[in-house]
């Protein structure tokens, strides 16, 4: 565990990529040369500090009192584009000494005109759907997400506990303009004139068998979930605490298949699962 007054960086998570916060790197046209330094640590406390969260920054990690969350942030992949611009791909780590001690991380794509760029958007993306839901992991009640609350028995030598899930914000896009759409209703058993839109619950609930062990356990997970589908073809990317879960993705491409036809369509969210 560490804390507050710690004035050495968390340790990455065995599986996080992310390979340092401060880079420089040299750029060559026809026309000119030049070189961009940023610092993943700098951007991302701008932030942050811009959507009204207030950070200390430390040499390579940023601590939030409020929480009592320690973020380390890192550059992974760097890749100049055609057209002049830049595709970066982050890690955002997470270390919390009563909640995730060990940490969890996840990753942001983005791109943008400068390196800089690019990585302050994939940042932003983060602080606006990830953070609020760890922050809602640290309160008894949520202020920001919807929450799913769970009782289970003891069994095979486990102890009866209570777990909830917190939903984070959902990224959708479709496009089909809103008045052709048709939403999917939620798998709560009502029938079809129950049904209503595509909500917070829907890539949580739908899922949910693949999801069974992490939902009935007793350890923090950060769970991320995105379904896509284009040109026809279901598409998913799921993550438990950073890491690859084929499980999920699975499943949330068979979910992809229940939606009604809409063209192209993404949904993209972050839930944390704990023991309260």
């Amino acid at each position: 565990m560490f804390g507050f007054g710690r004035k050495s960086p968390p340790q990455p998570c065995k599986s996080n990529p992310g390979n340092g916060a401060e880079w420089k790197f040299a750029f060559s046209t026809e026309q000119k040369t030049w070189t961009e330094e940023f610092n993943a640590v700098t951007l991302a406390a701008s932030v942050l500090e811009q959507r009204g969260y207030a950070v200390r920054s430390e040499k390579t990690w940023l601590v939030h009192p409020d929480s009592g969350f320690i973020l380390l942030p890192q550059l992974a992949e760097f890749h100049p584009l055609q057209d002049g611009g830049v595709r970066t791909v982050t890690t955002m780590q997470a270390n919390h000494p009563r909640l995730v001690p060990d940490g969890l991380f996840e990753y942001q794509h983005s791109t943008g005109d400068s390196a800089g760029d690019s990585i302050r958007h994939g940042f932003d993306q983060w602080a606006q759907t990830d953070f609020p839901v760890l922050l809602d992991a640290t309160r008894p009640k949520p202020e920001t997400c919807m929450m799913l609350k769970m009782a289970f028995p003891a069994k095979d030598g486990q102890p009866a506990r209570v777990r909830r899930a917190l939903l984070g914000p959902v990224m959708h896009l479709t496009s089909a303009p809103p008045a052709a759409r048709q939403e999917n209703a939620c798998e709560t058993g009502a029938d079809a004139g129950d049904a209503h839109p595509f909500c917070p619950c829907c890539l949580l609930t739908r899922s949910f068998d693949a999801f069974r062990e992490f939902i009935e356990g007793d350890e923090f997970y950060g769970l991320r979930l995105y379904a896509a589908r284009m040109d026809g073809t279901a598409q998913a990317d799921c993550r438990i605490n950073g890491v690859d879960w084929e499980k999920g993705a699975q499943a949330l491409r068979a979910y992809v298949g229940t939606w009604p036809e809409a063209g192209f369509e993404f949904r993209k969210q972050y839930v944390v699962l704990q023991s309260v």
